[in-house]
This record gives C-alpha cells, structure tokens and sequence, in this order.
C-alpha cells in the first residue's frame, strides 16, 4: 500500500511498514560506519527514490572517477 507523507512542502510516497522512530535513528548511527564511497551510492539511491523521472546522466562514483583525471 503507498501513502502520501508531506515534510516541508515535499510530499513523497512511502510503502509501508515503514521503519519505528528507534528503528530509524538506528539506521542513522549505522550510516555513521559507512565508508565516503558506500555513502555517495547510497545516496545516488536515496537521490533516485526521491525523484525516479529525473535521474542524473552520470552517477556520484562516475562523476568522482572523472574528476580524479584532473
């Protein structure tokens, strides 16, 4: 079932069961473990679940593999 959700002024849709507030801040202390490169795919994810019709032509890692050459 999907739900609509607003968190200032944006509304995203949600699949339940979503995550208890302890679970959720969980998840945050382990996102304290990841490495830069695990977090920027994470966030090429999150980025992607967030608005899917408007996706990036290059991802984060290959936008960073690029300004490596330089």
């Amino acid at each position: 079932m999907q739900t609509q959700h607003s968190h200032n002024d944006r509304h995203f849709s949600m699949s339940e069961p979503r995550l208890s507030n302890r679970q959720f801040e969980s998840l945050k202390a382990q996102l304290k473990l990841l490495t830069p490169s695990q977090l920027r795919s994470l966030q090429g994810e999150i980025d992607e679940n967030l608005s899917p019709g408007n996706s990036p032509l290059l991802t984060h890692e290959e936008l960073d593999a690029i300004a490596s050459l330089f």
